[in-house]
């Protein structure tokens, strides 16, 4: 085997390295067949065939290459035993990634005229692909550290911009308070708001109409509407004594503990990310009333607003990253369009940061809007997009549905998206995903 990794090497500036079974071979062609599985029913005195979708087909992988120098032979006879043994194989591919396949066919050949060299064919059927999965896990531990990274960063500015006002008196550190309380009162009537009664029963098994069908909400086989709302109850109670603990610090850096415990105590009591990041947005825009004063006392209470302020819509950021990245799109579209939101309210909060001389913290937004406009990328290149569908008259959800995608389970989504008056009388024109 060191004649032939010798080999390789020598030709690695030249060809990529590949290796089935932990044998190596350098590459040089390779392609890939995906796509999805269909049952074509043909019917009599119908021009058109029905193709019954069953799926997305197992990805194919055609892999051309060669193994040269002293131990071909020897290497050759490797690949045989390794596509010999029973099951499938660790298959490592310089563009393919990391990817468990069962090798389906393998040729050899010997070139006319010239020894120490063996061309190579492959075709892997992929079991499981664990690129993609690390990848995304990648991504969503990233935006945990960024998370992370951002709340030190944002507190430690917040404590160095307000400890020195602080000390004036106890009617700035009062300021400070009123301030963060009105913020966190929002907060509160956010969760009494229809949306999260409609994240909450979105938690009850079965079809629940147009309205509770959420986003990537997890559902409680055991719940009920009675149990669901009483859990909601429970939270609203839990996030109304969070806000009213903002009331009861005297420092810095106890405040901004309590402020920032109060987003994720409304993120934590809805269990749909939609609708999380949707009732958190209502945070971010936070502006007090600051009153400009040259006298101490006055220009003191003001600095303390406008850093409350600015600590409350950061923490409403942090909890919206957390929940971007538990959010499942159901289209590019979606997915972008969010993107470029989020991107929108960090850029603008980092913004401010920077003109008011937080420096940890406009690192750890920018960080932290690299991450999560990346993993919304990431996301958004794997799913479909949206299309308009446009029929001559209302026809039935159901009919629509068998029509565009030949199965009418699909129905209900077709509902959610254009919200009909009634799902038989669908408009002659409405979005839908091209696939």
């Amino acid at each position: 085997m060191s004649g032939a990794l010798s080999s390789l090497v020598s030709t690695a500036a030249e060809y990529l390295q590949c290796s089935f079974r932990g044998v190596p071979f350098a590459v040089v062609g390779s392609g890939g067949q995906p796509g999805r599985k269909f049952a074509v029913h043909d019917y009599p005195y119908r021009d058109t065939p029905w193709a019954e979708d069953l799926g997305r087909k197992g990805r194919l992988y055609r892999v051309r290459g060669f193994v040269t120098g002293a131990l071909a032979a020897t290497q050759r006879d490797l690949l045989v035993r390794a596509v010999e043994t029973k099951g499938p194989g660790l298959l490592l591919h310089p563009s393919i990634g990391a990817v468990q396949a069962a090798c389906l066919r393998f040729e050899w050949r010997e070139r006319d005229g010239y020894s120490g060299v063996i061309d190579l064919e492959f075709e892997f059927l992929e079991q499981k692909d664990y690129l993609g999965g690390l990848v995304l896990t990648a991504l969503h531990a990233a935006i945990g550290v960024a998370t992370l990274a951002f709340n030190a960063a944002s507190s430690s500015d917040y404590g160095n911009a307000t400890a020195a006002p602080m000390a004036v008196g106890a009617s700035v550190v009062g300021a400070a308070v009123d301030t963060a309380t009105s913020w966190a009162a929002g907060a509160v009537a956010a969760l009494s708001s229809p949306a999260a009664f409609g994240a909450s029963v979105a938690t009850v098994p079965g079809n629940n109409g147009r309205y509770a069908s959420l986003n990537a909400g997890t559902v409680d086989p055991s719940a009920t509407v009675s149990t669901a709302l009483a859990a909601l109850g429970t939270s609203q109670q839990t996030l109304a004594a969070t806000a009213a603990a903002i009331a009861d610090q005297a420092s810095a850096s106890t405040l901004a503990a309590a402020i920032l415990a109060v987003p994720e105590a409304l993120r934590s009591a809805i269990p749909d990310p939609g609708t999380q990041i949707a009732l958190l947005m209502q945070l971010t825009s936070y502006g007090p009333s600051v009153l400009a004063s040259s006298a101490p006392i006055g220009a003191a209470i003001a600095t303390v607003q406008t850093a409350t302020a600015a600590l409350c819509r950061q923490g409403a950021l942090l909890s919206i990253a957390t929940a971007c990245s538990d959010w499942q799109p159901t289209s590019s579209n979606q997915a972008e369009a969010l993107r470029q939101q989020v991107g929108i309210l960090l850029d603008n909060e980092a913004t401010i940061a920077a003109d008011a001389g937080y420096d940890a913290t406009w690192q750890a937004l920018r960080a932290l809007r690299a991450d999560v406009l990346q993993d919304l990328a990431q996301r958004a290149s794997q799913l479909p997009d949206i299309i308009t569908v446009t029929r001559n008259a209302p026809l039935p959800a159901l009919v629509l549905a068998q029509q565009v995608y030949a199965d009418a389970t699909r129905a209900p989504d077709l509902i959610q998206r254009a919200n009909p008056i009634h799902p038989a009388f669908m408009p002659t024109s409405f979005d839908a995903l091209s696939s």
